[in-house]
């Protein structure tokens, strides 16, 4: 059964509202309100496990009774949230009487519905748990929105877990070091696989966190979509807002919307976060695979070069407004068709605005000079080449001023 149009808005809403903390405790207790909107529930459970120990660390209920919630309620393994923890899979009972796994908290419960909290690795952080005072109080449309939420929120919560090992571990650290780390949490984790293609990004930190990003984000359909982005200003705010921009990339590309429809939406919603007081220039593609093509919306993004196998350069330079400025702005897909051996390089203007001791940019031509240079090699070594060259560039000047990110696309022969 389809997740419809209502409840993805629905959804869009709640992971903003879950992402708008650092705070454990208020990140649990706004899933409660949020989940409300979505599915109805009597009575429910978030928690949060040790990865280490598999062991509950983290425990918020609303329903239940106070006495039952202090005692052993939890035992590891035990009930339908043990099960979830340990299989990793959710779970609809539609009479709990029926199933001898059901923990009797409450007896006025008479359904249950759970889902496993997983991180970006596999890994499962957690479980909701939602229960009703009637008998098939959910079906597989339910267990579907609450499995993208508790996806969704997998993200919110882990950089609260991030967020308070550091403060625990590092105490002294600079507010610098802590973005840097929110930052890396962002990033990919592996290099896509794609037929026909070879893909790779990178992200090479200097001495001042900004706020760069790249990411690969893979489609139902074949498709890898594809992104740059560098959200204006450094520091922690900047890697707060990066935060709560990739949660809202991912939570609207998961419905497989129209580019424009994606945009549009995470427009408004970073313009509503930061009242426009914040931009980030983003460029978005999705790899066709089985057509070889590109298509894109660039938004105010430095224009990717696309090196032609024939030795000809065209920059993708059709682009709209950054992020974030206006509430209303709109945006259109652009398309270009890919032929062996062609590469495209998309970047941040840490690299072409890096500075060397005549006060030169690196600039474009540079850039592509360099790319075509290591056309060989594979997109991960073209990602390092770069990024030596522009550090090599900067280095009589103390090195570069700002992170450089590059995302190599190749087109296999």
């Amino acid at each position: 059964m389809a997740v419809n149009e209502k409840s993805i808005e629905t959804l869009i809403d709640a992971v903003r509202k879950v992402s708008g903390s650092l705070d454990l405790d208020i990140v649990l207790d706004t899933i409660f309100d949020s989940i409300k909107e979505l599915i109805d529930y009597s009575a429910a459970i978030v928690c949060v496990v040790d990865l280490g120990t598999g062991a509950i660390r983290d425990l918020k209920a609303r329903g239940y009774p106070r006495a039952v919630v202090a005692g052993d309620l939890l035992a590891e393994g035990e009930g339908i949230i043990g099960w979830v923890i340990k299989h990793g899979r959710g779970q609809i009972i539609n009479d709990v009487i029926r199933d001898a796994r059901y923990v009797k908290a409450r007896p006025q419960t008479r359904s249950e519905i759970a889902a496993p909290i997983v991180r970006y690795d596999g890994q499962t952080l957690g479980v909701i748990n939602l229960e009703a005072d009637w008998v098939d109080g959910y079906d597989q449309r339910d267990l579907e929105l609450l499995t993208m939420f508790a996806s969704l929120a997998a993200s919110a919560i882990d950089h609260t877990l991030l967020y308070q090992q550091v403060m625990r571990q590092r105490r002294a650290e600079s507010e610098l070091e802590l973005a840097r780390k929110v930052v890396d949490s962002l990033l990919p984790r592996a290099v896509p696989v794609v037929d026909g293609f070879d893909i790779a990004g990178m992200t090479s930190p200097v001495r001042e966190v900004g706020g760069d990003y790249f990411d690969f984000i893979q489609s139902v359909t074949d498709r890898l979509g594809v992104l740059v982005a560098d959200v204006s200003g450094k520091g922690l705010a900047a890697a707060l807002i990066m935060v709560t921009f990739r949660a809202y990339i991912h939570a609207t590309v998961i419905n497989e919307l129209a580019m424009r429809v994606v945009m549009g939406r995470v427009n408004r919603l970073i313009h509503e976060t930061t009242e426009g007081d914040r931009y980030i220039t983003t460029f978005y593609g999705l790899i066709d695979p089985e057509n070889k093509r590109l298509l894109y919306i660039n938004a105010g993004h430095n224009p990717p070069l696309l090196l032609r196998a024939d030795g000809t350069t065209r920059l993708l330079d059709k682009s709209g407004l950054p992020i974030g400025v206006f509430e209303d702005s709109r945006y259109s897909e652009a398309v270009v068709d890919f032929l062996p051996g062609d590469i495209l390089v998309l970047y941040t203007d840490g690299v072409t605005e890096a500075i060397n001791i005549r006060e030169e940019s690196f600039g474009v031509e540079r850039l592509e000079k360099i790319v075509r240079a290591s056309g060989d090699f594979s997109a991960q070594e073209i990602c390092q080449t770069v990024a030596a060259a522009v550090r090599e560039f900067s280095a009589e000047v103390g090195g570069p001023e700002d992170d450089l990110t590059i995302s190599i696309i190749k087109v296999k022969r």
